[in-house]
Order: C-alpha cells, then sequence, then structure tokens
C-alpha cells in the first residue's frame, strides 16, 4: 500500500472505531463510516468489500490498541497494589473503551474469526493480570487472573451502563479491596 492508501485506511478504521463508541455496534454502517471519514463509499469498498471485512479489521485494531493501553497501565503500577487498583479502575471507567469491548464481544459472539481476534486480547489481558499479579505479591494462577478480569469486565459493564447513578461502583476501590482479600488469603495458604 502507498502512503496514500495507509493514511486513507487509517481514517477509516479510526472513524468506524469512533463510531460504534458513540453508538454501539449497531453504528456501524459502510455509509456512515465513509461519511465521517469524508470518503465516497465506493472507497470504502476498496479497502473493506464488506461490513464483516471492516468489523474484523477495527476488532484487529482494537485489540491490538487495547493490549497496548493494558500492558501500560500494568507495568506503569510497578510493585504497588493501590497504584494497580487505580490504574485498573481508571480503564474500567472509560465508558468510550466499555462500548466498544461490548460491541466486540457481541461480534465474537456471532462470529468465529471475532472470536479467535477476542480470544488473542483475552489471553494478552490475563497475561499481563498474571505479572501485575505477581509482582504485587497476589497469586498469578489461572483462577485468580480470571478472577480479576471478570470483576474488571463487570466493572467496566455496570458502569456504562449505571452512568451517574448512585449504584455505579468505583472501579479502583473494588479492585483494592479485591486485592486485599487476594493478599490475605495467600498469606493464609503460606
Amino acid at each position: 500500500m502507498s502512503p496514500v492508501e495507509i493514511a486513507v485506511r487509517e481514517r477509516l478504521l479510526v472513524a468506524a472505531i469512533a463510531l460504534i463508541r458513540e453508538h454501539g455496534l449497531a453504528g456501524l454502517t459502510q455509509p456512515r463510516v465513509a461519511k465521517a471519514a469524508r470518503v465516497s463509499q465506493s472507497h470504502l469498498t476498496y479497502y473493506f468489500p464488506t461490513r464483516q471485512a471492516l468489523l474484523a479489521a477495527v476488532l484487529d485494531r482494537t485489540a491490538s490498541d487495547q493490549l497496548a493501553g493494558v500492558e501500560l497501565a500494568m507495568r506503569g503500577a510497578s510493585t504497588s497494589p493501590r497504584k494497580l487498583a487505580d490504574a485498573m479502575g481508571a480503564a474500567f471507567e472509560k465508558a468510550e473503551n466499555s462500548r466498544v469491548l461490548i460491541s466486540f464481544a457481541l461480534a465474537a459472539s456471532q462470529d468465529a474469526d471475532a472470536r479467535a481476534i477476542f480470544e488473542r486480547l483475552t489471553r494478552g489481558i490475563r497475561g499481563e493480570v498474571a505479572a501485575a499479579a505477581d509482582r504485587i505479591g497476589i497469586p498469578a494462577d489461572a483462577r485468580t487472573v480470571a478472577l480479576v478480569h471478570a470483576l474488571g469486565v463487570g466493572l467496566s459493564v455496570l458502569n456504562l451502563a449505571l452512568g451517574g447513578s448512585t449504584l455505579r461502583p468505583k472501579a479502583a476501590e473494588a479492585m483494592a479491596r479485591l486485592f486485599k482479600l487476594l493478599a490475605e488469603e495467600g498469606k493464609s495458604e503460606n
């Protein structure tokens, strides 16, 4: 691809992700993406012949971006459980990311290619969680990592759904509480 083609493809992906952030998966239509990227629909179909091809590219890009963000947050938290809880909490409270990931999960439930990308994302996140757990002194076994990941996903969904409600959980506080319980459990098992 030429530099111009790469730039146009990038504009299309950015526009598609922005539409999903704002409208969920229903917002991902080829006409909307073309309009948002300021290209003709025929130009869009040159790069992404079908909505499914566009969705696959968006999911792949989203997974890569999400993994990079998780890696950065986890490594920045170093060995402090509180810093890690704060970093994770901040990520779970970003509504725009939650909308994209929920849309991603819905696509994965219906499409094997999307599922494969989602599995790559899940493995990557769990690997980062395991490394961070080990650094802060909590068990890094598969069950504990799955628990931390599940709490994060649940917090993300609740925070998106509840918006300004008083029922909206404070993600950093929930993660800090979980880390404290896991550390206590680890001490009692030794």
